[in-house]
């Protein structure tokens, strides 16, 4: 059973206008380690960057503003399967705990860019544990 949906679109050149000003800082705050090192070896880590940057706000809003508190942008990680590169959403934290207390089991991501946006849909999936009396 679908539980939220979310997508957002991010604008490309925002985020290397960001990384241009060398505010590592910001970069540090919003990505985890391994987000940054995936983006680090592309040939446009802007592109990658704004796609993740648009899967974390994909996330928040198929969670819902209700269900987050005090979340951090690092507890959403996106990640590309080493074996098949399919995108794929590792929920940390708050996130999380929101994630779990709507029941939540999965999480499909699909991303997409090009030169100048990032584009991300976000399904969460709960199972459907109830039982039909009819």
């Amino acid at each position: 059973m679908i539980v939220g949906i979310g997508v957002d679109l991010f604008s490309v050149t925002r985020v290397e206008d960001e990384l241009d000003k060398g505010d590592q800082g910001l970069r540090d705050h919003i990505y985890t380690p391994e987000e940054i090192a995936y983006c680090t070896t592309k040939r446009y880590p802007g592109q990658h960057y704004a796609a993740r940057f648009a899967a974390k706000e994909a996330v928040f809003k198929a969670l819902g503003a209700a269900n987050l508190s005090g979340q951090h942008w690092r507890d959403v990680e996106v990640r590309s399967d080493p074996h098949t590169g399919r995108s794929q959403v590792i929920l940390h934290g708050r996130v999380k705990e929101a994630a779990t207390a709507l029941g939540v089991t999965s999480v499909f991501v699909s991303l997409s860019h090009t030169r100048d946006w990032a584009v991300a849909s976000v399904v969460l999936e709960a199972s459907d544990d109830r039982t039909d009396a009819d």
